[in-house]
């Protein structure tokens, strides 16, 4: 049977009367479902919200049927584990003594946390460095042992702060295999910092902004409905002018550097080349641009991801 989480209505107002999260609905069940907006968008909150980190000013939680913030909050929470940006290790101890330690925050017996810590080192690729302090160890060692300690308790829905953020693209991709391999018959939860993540490793996508959510669906559903055409950007040699091409002006890029939507890039290659050459300009090269969730973000929010 699927764990399902489920929000219902949620809503989050500090003191001083700052309301981050507006009345958010989400659901997730077997699979990955991402969490895209820009800092300030809601997204953060509303993970401590279904992780049980931070109490929901209205709203409510279910998880795998259980009320997460009523009266069986206790078997609610045995279903979770909860992945921070950057987790409260204690430095000076070794991998395994801050998992233990996680374990026995969970309510395991010390014979079990060593047996639980030891097992999932071994599944997520820690077992040469477990016995290290975590002082020593890279980011990406940091980021493993992370999901290792939100795994402690064997939770069905594993809930992820930007897993990725602050890792090389080598060690990004390394991650996600990790998570895709390892971690496949979870539910999980994760905020991304970076579009082609949510593009590539999610089922289904949240987009927030301004504490609400803007757009939802499957990334492939999101690009057909949101992103514009496929795009061709040109590059001209000197100062030579953009050209309509089939009557369409091309958006500037930059000085030389000329951006055309169209429908079928091939035949859109053919036509801008033979429109240049026509009129005596060398163009130096031209690439095609893919509509993706980056396009998709711009076109619901008007802003880009990175945007504080």
């Amino acid at each position: 049977m699927v764990c399902v989480l489920e929000a219902s209505d949620l809503y989050k107002e500090y003191p001083g009367g700052v309301v981050a999260v507006k009345g958010v609905s989400l659901k997730a069940g077997r699979g990955r479902v991402s969490l895209m907006g820009p800092n300030g968008s809601g997204k953060t909150t509303t993970l401590s919200m279904l992780a049980g980190a931070l109490k929901p000013s209205r709203g409510v939680v279910r998880v795998c049927g259980y009320d997460l913030w009523g009266k069986e909050w206790i078997k609610a929470r045995r279903h979770i584990g909860y992945a921070l940006q950057k987790m409260p290790f204690r430095e000076k101890l070794s991998g395994m003594e801050n998992l233990i330690w996680y374990g026995l925050l969970r309510g395991l017996g010390l014979g079990e946390s060593r047996r639980r810590a030891r097992s999932l080192s071994e599944e997520l690729g820690l077992s040469g460095y477990i016995n290290r302090s975590v002082a020593s160890y890279s980011g990406g060692m940091r980021k493993r042992l992370s999901l290792a300690a939100a795994l402690m308790g064997d939770p069905d829905v594993l809930i992820l702060d930007e897993p990725t953020s602050g890792l090389d693209p080598r060690a990004r991709e390394e991650l996600w295999h990790l998570i895709e391999v390892s971690l496949k018959d979870l539910t999980i939860v994760f905020s991304a910092h970076m579009s082609v993540e949510a593009e590539l490793h999610s089922d289904y996508v949240y987009i927030f902004n301004d504490g609400v959510i803007v757009a939802e669906g499957r990334p492939s559903e999101l690009i057909e409905r949101y992103a514009p055409k496929p795009r061709i950007i040109v590059y001209v040699r000197g100062d030579a002018e953009p050209l309509p091409i089939d009557g369409v002006e091309p958006e500037i890029v930059a000085r030389g550097v000329y951006m055309y939507p169209v429908d079928d890039p091939r035949e859109g290659i053919r036509r801008i080349v033979d429109a240049y050459s026509q009129h005596g300009v060398a163009v130096e090269r031209i690439e095609t641009r893919k509509p993706g969730l980056e396009e998709v973000f711009f076109t619901v929010t008007g802003r880009r991801l990175e945007e504080g």
